[in-house]
């Protein structure tokens, strides 16, 4: 099969890049630890004008700045408001999407008496809101939206904001478009579950790239291959500038949360990647030969990385010509 030049717009992924930041905190005055008054167990309210109370919140926060008495807030009040905030300011879930991935933005903020400061959690709310632009800037998904803003505050301060991003699938390596992926998948991957990225996931893929290739001259009575090279694929070096479903925004399947996950929603994604890597390094007069696909773990400091590994064995054709009839023995 000839192979493709693909640019078209953008896709993928799905696991999940971390930026991490550090927002100004506001040291609390000694007559404010003394005087800080016991703060109530937090339940969510019932708000029937959830905009207009939201618009409120703010700009109490902004106005908690200059106030003459500390207001405080559990650490489940603190954080179901920047939650809710965040989402009034930046989301946007009335969208149809082909994929989602999540990433995590981290700050602190002070904690007193298991609570905080409603003037702190303005300075808070305002690092917060610069990094979600910073990081919508920053990504190159198509019509990428926030979905949902996810906040939890530990008891040592530590803000954790997990930011759903749902984008559209636009970007292809080695098919023309998403639909002749999508078309192309569907020949190969019918099962309805349990492509196990060690297991049936990775020979399925093995066994379809395998047979994508083209059909070698027909004239000749027999052709064989001899090798040319070898070239090993590995999950750090190729990255996806469109974003993918991998560990570190990888082209090939890679994993840090699970180790042996159902593939079963990234097939397609994977089967082009690999496709696309195979094709892009062939050289003049060579043919892909084989496609083999492994799994593989590593345990890097604290964490645990499942992942693929993809060989490409490269090769020319060799053509045994038929015999002529009445020809010189």
């Amino acid at each position: 099969m000839k192979k493709r030049n693909l640019f078209i717009t953008t896709l993928l992924v799905v696991v999940a890049a971390t930026v991490a930041f550090v927002s100004c905190k506001k040291e609390t005055p000694d007559a404010l630890l003394n005087n800080s008054q016991p703060v109530k167990t937090f339940t969510v309210p019932q708000i029937d004008d959830m905009n207009a109370y939201l618009k409120g919140f703010k700009q109490k926060m902004k106005e908690s700045q200059n106030a003459k008495d500390a207001e405080y807030l559990s650490l489940e009040e603190a954080a179901w408001h920047l939650s809710s905030v965040a989402n009034y300011d930046f989301a946007n879930a009335n969208v149809e999407y082909a994929d989602i991935r999540f990433d995590t933005l981290y700050t602190q903020i002070s904690i007193t008496n298991n609570a905080v400061l409603l003037s702190d959690l303005n300075t808070t709310y305002a690092a917060l809101s610069s990094a979600i632009d910073s990081y919508l800037q920053g990504i190159t998904l198509e019509n990428a939206n926030i979905r949902f803003v996810d906040v939890t505050i530990s008891e040592s301060g530590e803000v954790t904001m997990i930011l759903a991003t749902t984008f559209d699938w636009g970007h292809t390596w080695y098919y023309e478009d998403v639909f002749d992926a999508m078309l192309h998948c569907s020949e190969f991957f019918t099962e309805p579950s349990g492509y196990y990225a060690n297991g049936f996931g990775r020979s399925e893929l093995e066994r379809a790239l395998n047979l994508v290739e083209s059909h070698l001259p027909s004239a000749a009575d027999r052709v064989y291959y001899t090798t040319t090279r070898a070239i090993d694929y590995t999950y750090p070096d190729y990255i996806d500038p469109y974003g993918s479903p991998s560990y570190l925004q990888s082209r090939l399947f890679a994993s840090s949360t699970s180790p042996n996950p159902d593939l079963i929603d990234n097939m397609c994604y994977y089967f082009d990647s690999y496709l696309g890597l195979g094709y892009d390094s062939i050289q003049n007069n060579e043919c892909i030969i084989q496609w083999l696909v492994s799994y593989d773990t590593e345990t890097p400091p604290h964490y645990y990385i499942s992942f693929h590994k993809l060989r490409v064995r490269y090769g020319i054709v060799n053509i045994i010509e038929p015999e002529q009839p009445g020809g010189a023995e």
